[in-house]
């Protein structure tokens, strides 16, 4: 049994070094870029990987609250919920980094092979890390609350960062304007419901998210559910 422990939780932790090892190259092939081309130009996807690793960051703090061993207090449960409140602010960082594709097309054409590798392992980081946090924060609302209610939560929150991403990525917004200028994110964000872009990109991401989301947990052998408390 304590052997199995041990097994269970090295292959847990493989997970966090998967996505600590695809963070490490996409680093490194940005360093390279910038060593080859004197140029600086790239090196904001540094920023946005570090933005993709916040939701994790807050995924797990809920988890290790929502797995210690002592009683779940109303004060703890408070503290949860605002630590997975957290996690919702910046998920929609971790697709957002798909999006920066799009500057493929402003970058020099003799390395485009390059910087197309270094963009999609980015994008590929952030979404991976981004799907488990999600994970994460799946596992600690089915332990406060019922399955049912657990995918609805999580159902709305993959809604809300498609809807996020689309005020990152065409209304400039970011995760700390809610913070620094609440009203006038939420006015505008009011006002952008209305877009038609606005919908169409929630909708689609919405879609694939939650598509690579279902297709994530198909993947993950069921011994890894009951994992508590570990990174």
């Amino acid at each position: 049994m304590y052997l199995r422990k041990i097994q269970i939780s090295f292959s847990i932790s493989r997970a966090t070094l998967s996505l600590v090892l695809l963070t490490f190259l996409s680093c490194i092939l940005l360093i390279i870029r910038v060593v080859e081309t004197q140029q600086l130009r790239g090196l904001f996807l540094l920023w946005n990987l570090f933005l993709a690793w916040m939701p994790l960051f807050f995924a797990l703090m809920a988890r290790r609250m929502a797995s210690s061993k002592s009683a779940i207090t109303k004060s703890k449960q408070i503290l949860i919920y605002t630590t997975l409140a957290l996690w919702l602010l910046f998920f929609p960082n971790s697709p957002y980094i798909i999006t920066d594709l799009i500057h493929l097309g402003e970058y020099n054409n003799q390395i485009l092979w390059f910087d197309t590798v270094g963009f999609f392992i980015a994008a590929l980081a952030g979404m991976a890390t981004g799907l488990y946090s999600l994970y994460v924060a799946h596992q600690v609302l089915n332990q406060l609350l019922s399955s049912l209610i657990a995918w609805v939560i999580i159902s709305i929150s993959i809604i809300l960062s498609g809807f996020g991403l689309y005020l990152g990525r065409f209304v400039r917004f970011n995760s700390w304007d809610l913070f620094t200028n609440p009203f006038h994110l939420f006015r505008q964000s009011l006002h952008e419901m209305r877009n038609p872009l606005a919908m169409q990109t929630t909708m689609v991401f919405t879609l694939v998210v939650m598509v690579l989301y279902i297709s994530m947990i198909i993947l993950i052998p069921n011994r890894h559910a009951s994992i508590k408390n570990v990174a």
